[in-house]
């Protein structure tokens, strides 16, 4: 895969009128501009298809700042205030601009690929391959911009800037449009690959992509059927160890999809230290992303049963306050709360009383109250809050550039696949034993207590969505999730942020209209077909 990045800068100014240009629906001429010099060789078709991985890559650094979007969620919190925590956003925000722009130019660049590949004179399997990646791509994006925005503009042709006044298609027509692109590229690509290659877009990548979108549509039998081939075919397997998942030596382990590669160069890793990170990190966090109580509380015990404070004690042996800031001042009280906990819990999260391998390969302690008088003591921008462990590199091996981590970013992994498949039988039939093998092949890798089979439906919808918010914390899923599923609205509109402490930091707000991004104001001032999405006109 590092050859595929290593032709992106090459392909960004080539392959696209407006690659090097932020303005992606600029309608200013750029017809001066000529391809008759592209698309000759078998190299211009990588380097075609390499450029759309730079448009992902390009969209996941946006929003990395945001823990990839489940900032804005029950599980994590955005330190510093934004009108996408707080509940009041401006149309005109760059926001959401950036990525709009960002996966239209990704559009482009696959509408590029699709019309000139099949008349290029190169080797066939190479052609294949290159244009399943373009449909996966193409239909990626637009799912991408679907689950942000609903119904958008569909172009199925490089788009001139001059006609980039389509109306938005409906949400039907996205979600047929994705599908349609997911079958010819499941058609198209190959089911692993290896070298160089490893980190390309793949059949099953494809597979469970169109299962996401029958999902998302609630064509719950069609996505349960593609996600059991998924499962069933692709050969992929859950790592043992759940914590390397999130860490440098996880990357490309069998039970990776999909993913966003990144490596060790500047402007080219995982911009995590800086934005997630403590201050007795190799280099100094600003803990801009935290975990939030919530999340924390969620995790069970690893019999099964719900954590809760009441049943733990504080120092004078009555019932734990979580509230109480004395409560939290004995040491083996609050290590008590942490023990025989869902070990994904430690995996995921810096909890009081842990430890982390920080700067020069130190070992630091969370002490609280800090005790600055031991060397040990972790320090961070913001005390009694909790701390992303996942994705945290610790130490300094494959931690040398500033803010740069050579950790891959998974996108679709069996875990989600499994999960995925557990939510979309549930609703198609009922919580069948496909059902319950499904959920607890995920809680058996975790190393907690599996599920009996003795709920009804709706009991194992909740505790399926319950499964998705541990498992897939931090990684960009939940935002999605507590949409479509409209929960987002009760459980973060008016919620307080606390430190575990109890004490409140920021009001968190949700208004109806955040279940979908407006559609940017640049964008319908250039293009007056456009009409905006309801709540956001005001």
């Amino acid at each position: 895969m590092k050859k595929i990045i290593s032709y992106i800068s090459v392909a960004l100014c080539l392959l696209s009128f407006n690659a090097c240009d932020s303005s992606f629906l600029d309608r200013a001429s750029k017809d001066e501009l000529s391809e008759e010099g592209l698309w000759k060789t078998a190299d211009d078709a990588v380097q075609a298809v390499n450029a759309l991985y730079h448009s992902n890559r390009e969209y996941y650094n946006q929003i990395v700042i945001y823990g990839f979007l489940d900032d804005f969620t029950d599980c994590s919190y955005q330190s510093f205030a934004t009108g996408m925590t707080t509940g009041s956003y401006p149309t005109n925000a760059a926001f959401f601009l950036n990525p709009w722009i960002t996966f239209y130019k990704g559009i482009y660049r696959a509408n590029t690929a699709i019309k000139k590949l099949p008349d290029m004179n190169i080797d066939e399997g190479l052609k294949n391959r290159c244009l399943g990646e373009a449909y996966f791509f193409r239909g990626y994006f637009y799912f991408k911009l679907w689950d942000l925005f609903g119904g958008v503009p569909l172009y199925d042709y490089p788009m001139p800037p001059a006609d980039a006044y389509k109306p938005r298609a409906t949400e039907q027509e996205v979600y047929e449009f994705i599908v349609e692109d997911m079958d010819k590229a499941f058609s198209l690509l190959a089911p692993r690959y290896t070298g160089s290659d490893v980190g390309r877009a793949t059949k099953w990548a494809a597979l469970s992509m169109r299962g996401k979108a029958h999902l998302w549509a609630k064509q719950y039998a069609l996505a349960a059927a593609d996600f059991k081939k998924v499962m069933d075919e692709s050969g992929s397997t859950l790592n043992p160890d759940y914590y390397s998942l999130f860490h440098v030596e996880g990357n490309n382990c069998p039970e990776i999809i999909f993913d966003v590669q990144y490596y060790e160069q500047s402007g080219q890793g995982l911009a995590v230290n800086v934005t997630w990170g403590t201050q007795s990190g190799a280099f100094s966090g600003q803990q801009r992303c935290r975990p939030t109580n919530e999340l924390v509380n969620a995790f069970e015990m690893k019999d099964g049963t719900p954590f809760d404070f009441k049943n733990f004690k504080n120092a004078e042996g009555g019932t734990f306050n979580p509230d109480n800031a004395a409560d939290w001042n004995d040491e083996s009280s609050v290590r008590a709360l942490f023990e025989d906990r869902d070990p994904r819990l430690q995996a995921s999260v810096i909890v009081p009383w842990s430890t982390y391998v920080g700067a020069g390969d130190k070992t630091f302690i969370y002490r609280y109250p800090a005790d600055n008088t031991q060397a040990d003591q972790l320090k961070l921008a913001w005390m009694g809050n909790y701390v992303w462990r996942k994705f945290l590199p610790a130490g300094t091996k494959n931690n040398t550039i500033y803010n740069q981590v050579p950790q891959n970013l998974p996108l679709i992994r069996l875990a989600d696949v499994m999960l995925m498949y557990a939510e979309a039988q549930n609703e198609a039939a009922s919580p069948d034993q496909s059902v319950y093998d499904a959920l607890n092949s995920v809680r058996r890798r975790a190393g907690v207590a599996e599920v009996t089979a003795t709920l009804t439906k709706d009991q194992m919808r909740e505790k399926i969505r319950h499964e998705r918010m541990v498992e897939l914390c931090a990684e960009g899923i939940r935002y999605s999730d507590i949409r479509r599923w409209k929960i987002a609205k009760d459980v973060v509109d008016k919620v307080w942020m606390k430190s575990f402490i109890g004490a409140s930091i920021r009001q968190r707000g949700f208004p109806d209209n955040f279940y979908l991004w407006p559609i940017p104001q640049a964008e319908i001032d250039q293009n007056p077909a456009l009409e905006q999405n309801p709540g956001w006109n005001s």
